[in-house]
């Protein structure tokens, strides 16, 4: 290859624009650049598929002691013995020896008429309307519901969970993970996991907490003994993590996927047979998780170029999964094809603990999807990719059920009828309003103080001890705007945008890099 392509060949993992369509990038470095370093961000990726399944096997070259995300990597993190899929043997070894014995197929597959309850839980309500949101609906409710039911997570704390897990996957668009503010997040999760646990230790149940709680292990040390509430925790954590993420990217895939291939689709109403068959390709596919990185252990050469010890190594493995010396018209999605083992659940002593649970919900979800809306086509204006440079996938997939009308406008809402409270002119702003933000791990309460100066309002806004002035407010009618920039325990800048009615404020809070939560502010 000469100079001037390999020059024209520039892939970034936090590129924005690659994010909609990554796959004719992963194709040039397949095809010209099968060991491509990246100078910015000082790592080296490879894209085809006999080279990253080697990579994940040799476990002795290529190391999970650090992680196997780029930032971590470079970052030199480590992690906690019990966060085992980021550890290298022996450490490895102790944690998922004890999670496969806890984690079976046969203890997931039990599961099953309860994960399809939850799906028509999710669904029945739907049937008869015109859209319904492949995310919304079913894949941010369904995933965290039977992975919670599974560790034993009381219902009244599933969402939290869910909104916690979204948080720390979140980036901001364009830029790397900020380990720092993972770190504050992680802390404030793990302190909700041991509430759990300690109520599962005085309530046990047929479960996995129970289980974590009760089962001996064979530590890294040699020693027999039971697990820490630490270590449970961690445990936890990273199941609930894993457990919501994958599934909920997969059912995102499955509503755009099908959609854009409606004769696959009918196919595999007329037999659902072919269901497991189309899961699979869903997932080579379109895989949740885009790549995966290592640490390289010692000085090696790869395609005639030297990788010194220490490097990061990222694998493409969507782009292996297209690999047309693996899969013939790799580019395509075909559920007829001839079935070859992909990568998206890895491969070697890290391959994925948690796969045979994100088929069976797949499955399930596909099931009973098919059985309600046979046909739909999505609405792209509407539909929303997230913000992550780790996963990939949907915020929101909306999806017309059956054929959408041609040349379709959607009607302007009627506008509402007055409300009978006081209007909005009437209210005095100046004062002190309580405000409760419903955040990740609960309800968040904040005190926001505002003084009049002018046409125009000053102030500052306390929660969690801390007290930091506002600013921009703005009020446009019953529109109210302000900006709190939070200090501590992380930098975050948070913006408060809501309607006014009487001496009640309500909208959505925006957390930066963590999404929106509804608030509301009441008069004092």
């Amino acid at each position: 290859m000469n100079s001037a392509a390999a020059q024209s060949i520039s892939w970034d993992p936090y590129n924005t624009d690659l994010i909609p369509n990554p796959y004719p990038m992963y194709k040039r470095l397949r095809e010209e650049m099968p060991l491509y370093y990246n100078e910015e961000h000082d790592f080296y990726a490879i894209s085809r598929y006999a080279d990253i399944e080697a990579t994940l096997r040799d476990r002795d070259l290529f190391s999970s002691a650090h992680g196997d995300i780029l930032e971590f990597i470079k970052a030199k993190s480590v992690m906690p013995d019990s966060v085992f899929i980021h550890q290298d043997p022996p450490k490895h070894t102790a944690y998922r020896s004890l999670m496969q014995r806890i984690i079976t197929p046969k203890r997931m597959f039990a599961v099953e008429q309860d994960i399809r309850a939850l799906c028509a839980r999710s669904l029945d309500h739907l049937v008869g309307g015109d859209r319904f949101d492949f995310i919304t609906n079913l894949g941010a409710e369904m995933p965290m519901r039977a992975v919670s039911m599974l560790l034993g997570i009381p219902e009244k704390d599933q969402t939290a969970i869910r909104e916690s897990v979204d948080a720390r996957m979140r980036t901001e668009a364009g830029k790397p993970i900020d380990l720092a503010n993972q770190q504050a997040i992680q802390q404030e999760a793990l302190a909700g996991f041991e509430e759990y646990i300690s109520w599962r230790e005085k309530n046990p149940s047929d479960d996995m907490m129970t289980e974590l709680l009760q089962t001996d292990f064979k530590d890294p040390e040699g020693v027999v003994r039971k697990l820490t509430r630490d270590e449970i925790s961690n445990i936890v954590n990273v199941v609930a993590g894993a457990g919501n993420e994958t599934t909920n990217r997969l059912i995102g895939w499955m509503g755009k996927t099908l959609s854009e291939h409606p004769d696959q689709r009918r196919d595999i109403v007329k037999n659902p047979a072919l269901i497991p068959a189309a899961i699979e390709e869903l997932l080579r596919y379109e895989p949740p998780g885009p790549f995966l990185a290592r640490e390289v252990m010692r000085d090696i050469e790869l395609h005639g170029k030297k990788i010194p010890k220490g490097a990061a190594m990222i694998m493409l493995v969507a782009a292996g999964n297209r690999d047309e010396s693996r899969f013939v018209d790799g580019d395509k999605f075909n559920i007829h094809r001839e079935q070859r083992p992909h990568m998206t659940f890895g491969q070697g002593i890290h391959v994925c603990i948690g796969a045979p649970l994100a088929r069976l919900e797949g499955r399930v979800a596909m099931e009973e999807v098919l059985k309600r809306f046979p046909e739909w086509e999505v609405d792209y204006d509407k539909a929303v990719m997230s913000s992550t440079s780790s996963v990939r996938g949907w915020d929101s997939l909306p999806v017309w059920i059956g054929s959408k009308p041609k040349n379709y406008v959607a009607p302007k809402p009627a506008a509402p009828a007055p409300a009978p409270a006081a209007p909005a002119a009437d209210v005095t702003l100046e004062g002190t309003w309580n405000v409760v933000v419903k955040g990740p791990t609960g309800p968040q309460p904040a005190v926001l103080t505002l003084e009049r100066n002018g046409d125009s309002f000053t102030g500052a806004q306390a929660g969690a001890g801390t007290s930091t002035p506002i600013a921009d407010f703005k009020k446009t009618g019953n529109k109210i705007y302000w900006v709190n920039h939070i200090t501590k325990p992380m930098k975050i800048k948070v913006e408060f945008t809501g309607e006014l009615s009487g001496n009640v404020i309500t909208g959505k809070a925006k957390a930066g890099f963590m999404g929106s939560y509804p608030f509301t502010a009441t008069k004092a």
